[in-house]
């Protein structure tokens, strides 16, 4: 791959939101070698009126509404990576599939592919390698004058299983996705077999990593004690992530009883409203800090005591590789995870795998107990082994294999 050729990334994230995602890590580890542009993922017309004196919206004005200024610099990030902000999109899922939804389809889809253009062409660049990194809402073709030398898509969630917003369309459009790219990666073993028989067409397994540089200053390094945090009694029981449907909250509230001279500390925005009946607040013992930038994780895991990934095993979850598992174990923290994938499990010589309730529980005391240098080392060791610039070399691995574009 010529690092003079930009590589330009959708996705269903932006690069200011609440938590990390694949797609900003990946277009993060692109920028050190050549051109990057990060897209937004679409603002609405709705979206724009509903949430227009929130900051994220009152910063991108321009660009949503008048086409302005919509191509930025990230701040505190490569000068090779830049934002694209798309102008304000019709809001469309509500149609029910058919023509009239396709029309306005390729509409929005027009105005995106006429936005990437246009910031491609005033920064000199005649054409780009496009990467739809689980967006399947937008861009699901690309059409022959469109610049790209390769057209790539990646899953990273089992749309079936999502909210119906995202079923409603998502999963069909997905489907289109994989047929019309030149080739399509998935994070999880289950996802990459799944689309595979749903598509026709081979998808290729591409899991997720960690920024190990970042997170092994957590096994390295003494770090400041986060001040939000410093007055919470040890030993800590961490969570770090979105606080979200994923989650098992019977296990939390079980630890929380089992442990009670445990704090259990979650860092992340909390999204769990609607998904249990659990009053958390209420747990004396669990502590919540908010969602933190991905350059602050490691000071908390490092004063974290054990570390826990209590996902329900469902038909959503069997189809995640966590992005924080290598984060986890970067830091060389024990980690106590439930089953709930066969990604997952492929750590089991590393991290406490556990099968019910209880044994998640008791596997967090057998994990302090057992804990020692030997055993970080090795946490670590396998942490290493899976960074962002590791699945970068099989991305361009693939790139080779798959098109022209070396």
């Amino acid at each position: 791959m010529q690092p003079q050729v930009p590589i330009v990334i959708i996705s269903m994230s932006r690069w200011d939101g609440d938590f990390s995602s694949a797609s900003w890590s990946l277009a993060k580890t692109f920028a050190k070698n050549g051109p990057v542009y990060y897209v937004d993922y679409p603002f609405t017309w709705l979206d724009f009126w509903r949430e227009r004196r929130l900051d994220r919206i009152k910063k991108r004005k321009n660009a949503l509404l008048y086409g302005k200024d919509f191509v930025n610099p990230i701040p505190g990030e490569d000068p090779h990576l830049k934002s694209i902000t798309p102008p304000a999109m019709l809001p469309i899922n509500w149609l029910s599939p058919g023509a009239m939804y396709e029309k306005l389809l390729r509409r929005n889809n027009n105005k995106l592919m006429d936005c990437i253009k246009k910031a491609l062409k005033q920064d000199g660049h005649k054409n780009c390698i496009l990467l739809n990194s689980f967006n399947p809402l937008y861009l699901q073709e690309l059409p022959s004058d469109f610049p790209a030398e390769a057209f790539i898509y990646q899953s990273r969630d089992n749309l079936r299983a999502l909210e119906p917003y995202l079923q409603k369309h998502g999963t069909y459009l997905e489907i289109r996705c994989i047929q019309n790219a030149d080739f399509s990666i998935a994070t999880s073993l289950q996802l990459t077999k799944d689309l595979t028989e749903l598509s026709g067409v081979q998808v290729e397994y591409l899991p997720n990593a960690a920024d190990i540089p970042l997170f092994e200053t957590a096994f390295k390094t003494k770090l400041e004690i986060p001040e939000d945090i410093k007055s919470i009694p040890q030993p800590i029981i961490g969570y770090t992530g979105n606080i979200c449907h994923r989650m098992d909250y019977d296990i939390i509230q079980q630890i929380a009883k089992d442990h009670p001279a445990k704090s259990i500390v979650m860092v992340g925005p909390r999204n769990h409203y609607g998904h249990t009946d659990i009053d958390l607040d209420a747990i004396s013992n669990l502590y919540f800090t908010g969602a933190k930038k991905i350059n602050q994780l490691p000071a908390y895991l490092q004063r974290f005591d054990v570390l826990i990934l209590p996902f329900l095993c469902n038909e959503l979850t069997k189809s995640i590789y966590p992005l924080k598992i290598n984060e986890y174990l970067a830091s060389g923290k024990p980690v106590i995870s439930t089953a709930f994938s066969d990604d997952i499990l492929a750590f089991k010589d590393v991290v406490y795998i556990s099968k019910t309730r209880n044994e998640f529980s008791d596997n967090i005391s057998l994990a302090l107990k057992e804990n020692n240098p030997e055993k970080s080392e090795a946490r670590y060791k396998v942490a290493s082994a899976n960074s962002w610039d590791a699945r970068v070399a099989q991305f361009r691995s693939l790139l080779s294999k798959y098109t022209r574009v070396k």
